[in-house]
């Protein structure tokens, strides 16, 4: 199987894995709660697998891991943020289809990486996609610097701009990051000691209860459920950024766009308008142009 169809198929299946644990996030009471919850949930059911491949870590690796860990915090506070404010199928396509648009333009201007000329075509049509279903929420997008403090004027839209930049950043960091390092330790640090031990300064330091009734019968099922595929969805792209460019990989996982607005539409009585429908098909068209362009 050529790498090509290697990576078509690792994408479309943590794309589907990422939007439906994001699903999660929108849909439960207490976000905040879910994430401590699979946080330990992951670092039991890891833990073997961290112990077989781990091996020392040296000065240059720990930075790449402090950069991811401190990003991957700013991701999930933002992404938390941004499910509280606004529709799962309006803002999961701007934060994912900003971040993954970003990431190949740094990808080749910071890391210096190769793209295809026809990975290049795939790519901007994948970006026709967004701009064609986001639409509505450019509208937003008024400057609106001196009320209240704000850029913009949808708190949503705000948090998912950001989430998006999070998601450009920990891209590239990790890309280099799992260069020396195993994905599965790789992600054990980051996620379930740094970002688990900063989370957890947050609520102490807000003075939040985050514990209270956090073992349920019904919560660790869901804990289990989000925990298991956040992992599974990012390992798989870890191990992707092992053997693939970021640039590739990045407006590739865009796919997750496409489920969301089935997942919003049947699930959670959100409107599917026309916009949203040819942008997917777009989107679609551009990943598999990007994936067979993949040297």
């Amino acid at each position: 199987m050529n790498s090509s169809l290697n990576v078509l198929i690792i994408i479309f299946i943590s794309g589907l894995i990422h939007v439906s644990w994001n699903a999660r996030y929108k849909s439960t009471r207490n976000p905040e709660q879910l994430f401590i919850g699979s946080r330990i949930f992951n670092s039991i059911y890891l833990l073997p697998l961290f112990l077989i491949f781990y091996k020392p870590i040296n000065i240059e690796d720990l930075i790449y891991l402090l950069g991811t860990t401190i990003t991957h915090f700013f991701y999930f506070y933002f992404l938390i943020a941004m499910y509280k404010n606004e529709e799962f199928s309006k803002v999961y396509p701007l934060s994912r289809g900003l971040g993954n648009l970003l990431t190949p333009i740094f990808g080749i201007s910071l890391i210096n990486e190769l793209v295809s000329k026809l990975s290049i075509v795939g790519i901007l049509i994948n970006l026709s996609g967004l701009i064609l279903l986001n639409i509505n929420n450019f509208s937003n997008l008024k400057p609106n610097l001196f009320i209240n403090n704000k850029i913009f004027t949808n708190p949503g839209v705000n948090y998912s701009i950001l989430t998006g930049l999070m998601v450009t950043s920990y891209s590239l960091i990790d890309k280099l990051g799992v260069t020396n390092i195993n994905p599965i330790v790789y992600f054990y640090i980051y996620s379930n000691f740094g970002v688990f031990f900063i989370f957890n300064l947050k609520f102490l330091i807000n003075k939040e209860n985050i514990y209270k009734g956090l073992l349920t019968k019904s919560k660790i099922k869901e804990y289990a459920i989000v925990g298991i595929s956040d992992s599974t969805s990012y390992l798989l792209i870890l191990y992707s950024l092992t053997f693939v460019e970021v640039s590739y990989i990045a407006p590739m996982r865009n796919i997750g766009i496409v489920f969301s607005f089935i997942i919003g539409y049947l699930f959670l009585n959100e409107r599917l308008r026309i916009n949203r429908i040819i942008g997917c098909l777009l989107i679609f068209s551009g990943i598999m142009i990007t994936g067979i362009g993949i040297k």
